[in-house]
């Protein structure tokens, strides 16, 4: 009689803790250092620059993947830049990858192959699986806002296909990214 009441309260334990862990928000607060978000401005519709002005907001290694002049929220913005030996998708590029999943909700052709990167530091083995769990952030975000799973192919290339060439903090930091190439249906 003990060892049933002891089994339903390990059982009503891990039930509580999966459903704790089930519940918990993505993190947002992944914003650039040093700078506040109300201090980016967009342009005004009809002004003479069709982009925001960013120049003023320094960019560093440290808040590279999280800069706001990389995201622009359409889907002209083809490259998602991570943290150091992150994979979350950085905050700054939800609107960008929204505008990504409406352009494949709404055109059923269109297919994009999601390329994962990182930059030179790790081993192979380490790259690839980073890169992928890369891949795959933007590939669970993209389905969380709808798109189907047979729009989107994962590629995992690690270090292989660095976009910059340098071994500093600069160069690394363009390195670590997932870049969206359209195969078919482009926006």
């Amino acid at each position: 009689m003990r060892s049933n009441a002891m089994n339903r309260l390990l059982v009503a334990v891990a039930a509580t803790a999966f459903l704790a862990a089930c519940s918990s928000k993505p993190v947002e607060e992944d914003v650039v250092d040093d700078v506040e978000q109300s201090t980016v401005t967009a342009p005004v519709k009809g002004s003479e620059s069709s982009k925001a002005d960013y120049s003023h907001i320094p960019l560093t290694a440290d808040g590279f993947h999280n800069h706001p002049s990389h995201y622009d929220g359409t889907t002209d913005t083809r490259i998602i830049y991570f943290a150091f030996d992150r994979s979350e998708v950085p905050a700054a590029a939800f609107d960008t990858l929204r505008a990504h999943a409406k352009h494949l909700r709404s055109t059923n052709n269109a297919k994009v192959r999601l390329e994962g990167h990182t930059d030179e530091r790790g081993t192979r083995e380490y790259n690839v699986a980073l890169a992928e769990r890369r891949s795959k952030a933007v590939e669970q975000f993209l389905r969380v806002q709808g798109v189907s799973s047979s729009q989107l192919q994962t590629v995992s290339y690690g270090e292989e296909k660095p976009q910059a060439k340098g071994s500093d903090e600069m160069s690394w930091a363009k390195n670590r990214r997932v870049e969206l190439n359209y195969t078919a249906g482009r926006p």
